[in-house]
């Protein structure tokens, strides 16, 4: 198994973290069977005109056989003055991937999440759909994919409980350059069955670069477009966040 430890240091601009998953992001790529998995803890204390402290905690475990993919992920954080919460926000995502041939798989997927910041109080999904592999060189790769999702949403405060039905599309690129360098961008778009006018544009880009066998720098922007957000919360929010990661895998 792989483990990787993240977040050695962390920088984000504006309002951080957007409200549609990159899975395409969390998929460990590997041509063997069994289990792998990430893992990630950051604790930071801060002290000045008052005392802050950040708590991230990560999870990724993954379970693959020939035909299928069995993936569940855990994401917590929490960055917290003497007086208010800054951020405070979670998500767990399970999907099951079932390969039909060399191009075409199928995949279910529950997620569950909160986040106080985008004035989210709960927000559950379940939903399925098909995922095709245009091109699959180990360089260069290009997947995409829809699927149906039904949406329910609890929002802070007394905001209005929402069920609904929506379709998730997106289309990623990888490109790698040998073991240096690899680059993944990734477009979702999330309108509402009954109305496209209601819908979220997410575009996520992540750099990775190898500084070591066990370092690596990676860079992450993460952009969403909603048009119809939650109360208090702007239309546009994106983040850019620098890491280091320490890999001690083989």
């Amino acid at each position: 198994m792989k483990l990787v430890l993240v977040s050695l240091f962390s920088m984000a601009i504006a309002i951080a973290d957007a409200q549609v998953l990159n899975i395409e992001r969390e998929r460990i790529k590997t041509d063997t069977t069994g289990w792998s998995g990430t893992g990630g803890l950051s604790v930071n204390l801060i002290s000045n005109t008052q005392r802050f402290t950040e708590i991230a905690l990560g999870a990724h475990l993954q379970y693959k056989t020939n035909r299928s993919l069995t993936l569940a992920l855990s994401d917590y954080e929490i960055i917290k003055s003497e007086t208010d919460d800054f951020s405070n926000k979670g998500m767990q995502h399970f999907r099951y991937n079932y390969k039909i041939n060399k191009t075409l798989t199928w995949e279910a997927l529950a997620q569950a999440q909160f986040n106080k910041v985008l004035n989210l109080k709960f927000r559950g999904l379940l939903g399925t759909g098909a995922r095709f592999k245009v091109l699959g060189h180990e360089s260069f790769r290009v997947y995409t994919g829809i699927a149906y999702m039904l949406e329910y949403e609890i929002p802070e405060g007394d905001g209005k409980k929402e069920t609904s039905n929506r379709f998730s599309s997106y289309i990623s690129l990888t490109f790698k350059v040998g073991d240096g360098f690899s680059l993944i961008n990734t477009t979702y778009f999330q309108p509402k069955v009954t109305s496209f006018k209601d819908h979220r544009v997410a575009n996520n880009t992540d750099l990775v670069f190898k500084i070591t066998k066990h370092l690596s720098y990676a860079l992450a922007f993460e952009h969403l477009t909603d048009s119809r957000p939650l109360p208090g919360v702007p239309e546009n929010i994106y983040s850019l966040k620098n890491k280091l990661l320490l890999d001690f895998g083989k």
